[in-house]
């Protein structure tokens, strides 16, 4: 079945695709003049300057408006013109007119935004988002069951999120399009289009303004206290990055308020303000991820029937001894390990894994076998693994040492919290299905480390962020620049 996935899905987009463009084909025949009644008459004449390229087949009368709905019969150009007259004035009219134009097709244009089945575009795009939302959705709880420790399971549900938002805006628009079809016409359907998502990213702002000052403040308090170093820096440049996405969000807002215009300038500027916030937007909901991502697997709890707790190593002190961050590891590896005895689980047998730093006096992994000996564990339990230098190796030489003893083990590593989602990822990548513990860190380390977490994440898999983002941009701009589009493609 998971051959046929791919098929399936872009069958969904093919079938969303046909019903847009047989929806507007069809309903696009159609078009509907809204003209404003104040004299609430119903003495209403209709005329073209060139007959047989449209006729009005219905007008309906409702309260403070009058509706009068046109067919198109062969292409070409003309004007329609609506006059109202006043039942108490004859001398007393509105007259109102649209310039059509029937394309070949059989669908009514008319000058500006408006074309018969607009609202139809609008149902697709809505369809679109959702299902793409729908499909992001249903990728995320699958790989949350089967395959957590994956940076596609962080792309799914930011995915989720982003297609959430822009599925709720179209299905908005695509609703008040039909409810209040007189207000809702094309120029209006596109502004309100840019208003909404210039409010959604106005009103994230001061959340975003105040987490980087949060970022910025616990990065000061962490360099304060345990010096300056480029890897306590992560805070500051996230916040930078939030601030400078904030205000150019802001500036593209107030540069282009409006969404529509086919003159190049105005394409341009709309073109510039939908990048800028689609990229912006893109980038919170993956950092939202992330953190989520980074927050569930800190704090899940696995089953008490592990064979081996691998310890990933860290920083030893000049003493030999363990720092306050490797200890922290230990305890916590040390703390499940007798929970899991108490819950009449099975033995399980330690691999602290770590090498010798050029400034270290001992290995990773004997400092730690010294720790969890002085804890009472009894030597025959430790497996020490002294030659990883990296995340990744110390999955790799850990899986080999455990297959050496049994195959198919269960295996839970234990690390600090902020680091245990990507230590999933690297375990996974070594070819170990593995479960992972967090121990917690002092409330100013936590949020520079998880920074430095959520860079590593994104440039683990690069290409595919600069995929997304270039792909996710691109539809955007077509979607807020559909009516120009149609300009363009009639003239």
């Amino acid at each position: 079945m998971e051959h046929k996935k791919p098929f399936l899905i872009a069958a969904g987009y093919i079938a969303v695709a046909l019903f847009t463009l047989c929806a507007v084909l069809i309903g696009g025949k159609s078009y509907t003049v809204y003209v404003n009644n104040p004299y609430n008459t119903r003495s209403v004449s209709v005329r073209s300057t060139e007959e047989g390229i449209v006729k009005d087949t219905e007008k309906a009368f409702k309260d403070g408006y009058v509706a009068v709905k046109f067919e198109s019969i062969k292409p070409g150009k003309t004007q329609a013109y609506v006059t109202l007259y006043n039942e108490e004035n004859i001398r007393e009219h509105i007259t109102a007119y649209s310039d059509f134009t029937v394309l070949p097709t059989g669908v009514i244009y008319i000058t500006g935004y408006e074309y018969g089945g607009l609202r139809f575009t609008v149902l697709g795009m809505a369809l679109l988002t959702v299902y793409t939302c729908a499909l992001c959705l249903a990728d995320f709880i699958h790989r949350k069951k089967t395959q957590f420790f994956s940076h596609r399971t962080m792309l799914a549900l930011a995915l989720t999120v982003f297609f959430g938002l822009q599925g709720i805006m179209y299905t908005t628009l695509y609703c008040m399009n039909v409810i209040m079809p007189q207000r809702m016409e094309g120029w209006r359907l596109f502004n309100f289009a840019g208003f909404i998502m210039s409010a959604l990213f106005l009103l994230s702002i001061p959340l975003i303004v105040a987490f980087a000052g949060f970022l910025s403040f616990s990065n000061l308090s962490l360099i304060r206290r345990e010096g300056f170093r480029k890897n306590n820096l992560f805070g500051i440049l996230i916040s930078l990055v939030l601030f400078v996405g904030s205000v150019l969000c802001v500036l593209s807002a107030v540069k282009n308020p409006n969404s529509v215009g086919i003159e190049m300038a105005q394409v341009r500027d709309a073109v510039i303000r939908t990048v800028v916030s689609s990229s912006f937007v893109y980038f919170e909901c993956i950092l939202f991820s992330a953190m989520l991502c980074t927050q569930y697997a800190a704090r899940h709890e696995p089953k008490y029937n592990q064979d081996f707790i691998v310890i990933l190593g860290c920083r030893v002190g000049k003493d030999g001894k363990p720092l306050p961050l490797l200890r922290g590891r230990i305890d916590r590896a040390l703390d499940f390990y007798r929970k899991q005895l108490e819950c009449g689980g099975r033995q399980a047998y330690f691999i602290p894994t770590g090498g010798k730093g050029s400034d270290e006096v001992i290995s990773e992994a004997e400092c730690m076998r010294n720790y969890l000996v002085e804890n009472g564990i009894d030597e025959s339990l430790i497996f020490p693994e002294t030659e990883a230098a990296t995340t990744l190796e110390n999955m790799k030489f850990s899986k080999k040492i455990a297959d050496s003893h049994k195959q198919n083990a269960n295996i839970l590593f234990s690390t600090t919290n902020y680091h245990v989602f990507r230590s999933g990822i690297y375990s996974a990548k070594a070819g170990m299905r593995a479960d992972g513990i967090g121990a917690k860190t002092k409330w100013y380390f936590w949020p520079n480390a998880q920074m430095r977490e959520f860079i590593g994440l994104l440039a683990s898999e690069w290409k595919i962020n600069i995929l997304l983002i270039a792909t996710i941009t691109a539809v955007s701009t077509l979607f807020a620049n559909i009516g120009t589009i149609v300009s363009w493609i009639v003239k």
